[in-house]
């Protein structure tokens, strides 16, 4: 008899971050609504990643450095280097970004999706990232999952298709 193997799903919450070399593995993270949901995928190695931030710049609460995957500034690198140490070479990542929607009215001081979305470009470049995928803004949220076995990831959002990006 030969064995099955389950695919395995790792949910990643809020101000979290997931790195898997699992084959069958696809790392998940639900309703981001002005979060962030990043995620990278080396494909030569199977390597990837998802990282659920919630705001852009960890300077607004210092007292909060334990929990560095709140934090765009602080959670890309903490992505990243939990990309290395499972073999994910930064040469061949590819970054894809997900949400920063502006789910609620508020006036500019309260749009963190859209400075959720300019804190990831700008860490993104300073990291050497590409990023081959904006699925951000607007209105709705996003459920995302990233499939180590393919480096796709499926999108659902309220009253339209999952699609695949």
């Amino acid at each position: 008899m030969t064995p099955t193997t389950t695919p395995q799903a790792i949910v990643v919450g809020v101000a979290d971050c997931q790195v898997s070399n699992a084959p069958g593995t696809q790392i998940i993270t639900y309703a981001l609504g002005s979060c962030l949901g990043i995620t990278v995928y080396d494909r030569v190695n199977r390597v990837g990643g998802l990282l659920h931030v919630m705001l852009p710049d960890s300077t607004i609460n210092r007292a909060n450095g334990e929990r560095p995957a709140m934090y765009v500034d602080t959670g890309i690198p903490l992505l990243l280097k939990m990309m290395e140490k499972l073999g994910g070479l930064p040469g061949r990542l590819t970054c894809k970004i997900f949400g920063g929607a502006q789910v609620l009215n508020a006036d500019s001081y309260f749009r963190i999706g859209e400075k959720n979305i300019s804190a990831a470009d700008r860490w993104a470049k300073q990291c050497g990232l590409r990023v081959s995928v904006w699925e951000v803004g607007g209105q709705v949220n996003r459920t995302i999952r990233l499939s180590l076995d393919t480096g796709e990831v499926k999108v659902r959002t309220p009253n339209r298709e999952d699609f695949i990006l």
